[in-house]
């Protein structure tokens, strides 16, 4: 479902491969995918399913949780009792004023002896992106507002001064980047295309400022200007690009929602942290969401 390159392609599905089928009777034949019961297996079980605004189906063993961001559920089993956690109040606080996320998250715990299941969708249109933390050192840097939902996990946030100037101001991630980290599996939200690239050392890929999705911070973050003077004024990619600096991974968007509310006819308010990504008017409930 999602594009990828590098040695650490993105994820899909689980141990999940076969919970969602085609239909193939009444009116809807063909058209849609029928949600299978869910059924118990070792490990975690999860998929991600549709092209866009894509869903996360996860199962949840006994005792397995997850949690999530408010107002992503688009359907649960009656065993799950949901509930609102903060991980802490001081991490609470923490990513609510810094990384742009929500001060609660909704937490999916299954306390029955049966395997239950929930289905979380972006709060935008938006993909999902399934990252396994351990295989990026138990930290990654992601852009404020990325993060949806975490299985089996409790992934704490930190954060950091970018490694220059320029970053901090020009590179769209604010004046301090958002490290996530822990030993499990989390998912993030996007918009577009997901493509992921690995970088050899040295090697440098630029960027538009706000397609960075997520990096590990064994990269080197930076900006550069465009180009000439009538490039800057006329190329429509502003003053700078982002310049991120292998070696490590760096994760892409397509269509950040700051480029679709500009292409909708609505001016993006900006953000203090989030370096301009809102949006206002009407468009702000769902385009401000990163």
């Amino acid at each position: 479902t999602n594009g990828c390159c590098g040695s650490r392609p993105l994820l899909s599905t689980s141990n999940m491969a076969a919970h969602f089928q085609p239909a193939t009777e009444g009116p809807m034949a063909g058209m849609v995918q029928v949600l299978g019961p869910p059924t118990m297996l070792p490990g975690c079980q999860w998929q991600i399913t549709g092209d866009e605004s894509q869903i996360l189906e996860i199962i949840l063993n006994p005792g397995e949780q997850c949690d999530a961001e408010p107002g992503t559920m688009v359907h649960s089993s009656d065993g799950l009792r949901p509930d609102i956690t903060t991980g802490g109040c001081g991490d609470a606080l923490c990513r609510s004023a810094i990384a742009g996320e929500t001060f609660f998250r909704v937490k999916y715990r299954n306390e029955t002896q049966q395997p239950q299941h929930v289905g979380l969708t972006p709060n935008f249109p938006g993909k999902v992106i399934a990252l396994d933390l351990n295989a990026f050192g138990g930290r990654i840097t992601i852009k404020s507002g990325a993060f949806m939902a975490a299985l089996n996990c409790q992934p704490s946030f930190s954060f950091r001064f970018p490694d220059t100037v320029g970053a901090a101001c020009c590179a769209g991630h604010g004046l301090l980047l958002n490290d996530i980290s822990g030993a499990g599996t989390i998912f993030l939200n996007a918009s577009g295309c997901i493509l992921q690239r690995q970088l050899a050392a040295g090697e440098e890929l630029l960027c538009d400022t706000h397609s960075v999705v997520a990096f590990t911070p064994s990269c080197h973050f930076d900006v550069r200007v465009v180009g000439n003077c009538a490039m800057c004024c006329c190329g429509g990619e502003g003053l700078f690009n982002t310049c991120v600096t292998g070696p490590g991974t760096v994760i892409l968007q397509s269509m950040p929602l700051r480029k679709m509310a500009l292409a909708l006819g609505f001016r993006p308010r900006e953000n203090k942290q989030q370096g301009g990504d809102g949006a206002g008017g009407l468009a702000g409930a769902v385009l401000g969401a990163m």
